[in-house]
This record gives structure tokens, sequence and C-alpha cells, in this order.
């Protein structure tokens, strides 16, 4: 059999599983109200879910006042994605260029026929000149997992009205606090875990205008919580957190930030995820 024949064999069927997803979808058209209802429902299962659902970019203006840039996170893409139905996602990379590795995410609405595509760039070139160099062929996978699943979130969120995101982010975010008795102790417990990222205590606390963790409120705790998000899935690096929005040291795509994080702080990109978790390997390994 040859290759023309194979690829029009392949092209054939993947016509056909759409035609099936698409008739599917016309016949059993969703509830909206339900699919809202389920997205809530997984979003809020527990606090742990409730707080990856969103990220909190937080910066200073020129006058010096409190400036937060809050998004729906990967966690709450694959969350709609799931609870929308009638979708048909897919990801693919576009291009290794020997700088950036391209991905693109396709979400397809098979219900309302809306489709829509979206591309992330991640650089794969770690340091600064001279010292630069390119990531080893493992480094390069598992950035193409990180592109993959920003460039899928997306394409997701391309195709579902903003509206909806928005009501389920905030139902999210209220659900993230959890037990209003324990506040201290998780207060605690999410700045020792920015500062093992990178952040500075007294950095946060001026931010905040605190002079003590006791003095945190709940809703800079639920900022403090978007704003661990939005460093593991690269929305900012380390060095850009709480400061002003008009220096030039912040600027520069999503994904150069991604890459500037990892050569920064050698942490790992989770590739199922795309989110970035501390690379604990290294302190057990020889």
């Amino acid at each position: 059999m040859t290759q023309e024949l194979l690829l029009s064999n392949s092209s054939i069927m993947t016509r056909a599983e759409l035609d099936v997803q698409i008739t599917t979808a016309k016949a059993y058209p969703r509830d909206v109200d339900n699919s809202i209802e389920y997205a809530v429902k997984l979003a809020c299962i527990d606090e742990q879910t409730a707080q990856s659902c969103f990220y909190v970019l937080p910066r200073k203006d020129k006058d010096g006042k409190r400036v937060e840039i809050r998004g729906p996170s990967i966690r709450l893409a694959e969350i709609f994605a799931s609870a929308w139905g009638n979708i048909h996602i897919a990801t693919r990379l576009v291009e290794n260029d020997g700088k950036h590795i391209t991905a693109e995410g396709v979400a397809w609405d098979l219900e309302r026929n809306v489709k829509q595509a979206a591309q992330n760039k991640v650089s794969i070139l770690f340091g600064r000149a001279p010292n630069q160099y390119t990531a080893n062929q493992d480094m390069q996978t598992v950035l193409a997992g990180a592109a993959s699943s920003k460039a899928r979130r997306n394409a997701i969120f391309s195709v579902i009205p903003k509206a909806y995101v928005l009501q389920v982010m905030e139902k999210a975010m209220k659900h993230a606090v959890g037990d209003q008795k324990t506040i201290n102790v998780k207060v605690t417990e999410i700045f020792d875990k920015l500062v093992k990222m990178g952040l500075d205590k007294e950095e946060i606390l001026e931010y905040y205008g605190r002079k003590s963790l006791a003095e945190i409120t709940t809703d800079d705790y639920r900022s403090l919580l978007g704003v661990g998000v939005a460093i593991k899935e690269g929305h900012i690096k380390i060095d850009d957190v709480f400061k002003p929005e008009d220096g030039a040291e912040g600027s520069g795509s999503a994904a150069e930030k991604i890459t500037r994080l990892i050569a920064h702080k050698k942490q790992q990109v989770n590739e199922d995820t795309g989110e970035f978790t501390q690379d604990e390997s290294k302190q057990t390994s020889s």
C-alpha cells in the first residue's frame, strides 16, 4: 500500500470521525446551565482544585497602587472542556527552529460550529550571551508539553464565552479560601511555599500593605494563591512579581518568562499539565 493511499485513508477516517461527532452534537445539544453547574461542581470539588483554577499577576502602577490581573488557569480549561461537551480539541507542534518551540492548540465547538486555533511559543535557549546554551532533548520535550498545554488552554477559552468562564472562576476563587477557622495556618503555608519559590516575605507584605502575617486578609490570601499558579504556569517570572508595571524588566512573552523561570530557579515543568513543580529529584539523587 502506497504512502499516498495511507494518507488518503487516514484523511477519510478523520473526516468520518468528525462527521459522527458533529451529528452527535446536533442530536444531543448541550444544556448550558447544566454545563456551567457541572463546571462549578468540578472546580469546587475540593480546596486544592479550586486553588488551581485561577492565576493572579500582582503589579504596581506608576503611582504605586496595587494592580492585579486575574485569569483562568490550565486546570480550569481542562474542567471546562469536560463540562462543556460537544467540543473537539487537538494540539500539535508547529515548529522547532533551534531557538523556539511553537505549539498550536485547536478547539472546535461542534454544536455551534465555532473553531479557533491558538499558538504558544517557548524559547529553548537558556542563560544570556556569551554563556547562552540550547536545552537538551529531554528538556525540549518537557517544554513542548508546556507549550502545548498553554496553547490548548488558549484555544478552549476562545470558543467558550468569557462570561461563563469568569462566572465559574469567581466561584472557584471564593471556594479556594476554604474554612475560615484555619486561615492563619493557611496563610503561613502559602507564605512558606512562595518563599521557597524565591519570593521575599517582606516584599510580599509590603505589596499588600501588611506588617505581619496576622494582618493578611482572606482577599490577600486568595490573591497569593493566584500568584503561585501564575508562577507555575509561567505567566510571570519570580523577579517580576510585585514589581512596577512600567519597567522594561517585566517585558517579554509568556514563553520567554517560562524559559527564564526555568533557567534562574531550576524548576521543572510537568509535561502533562504544563505547570512548574519544584525539582525534588535533585535533592535525593547523587
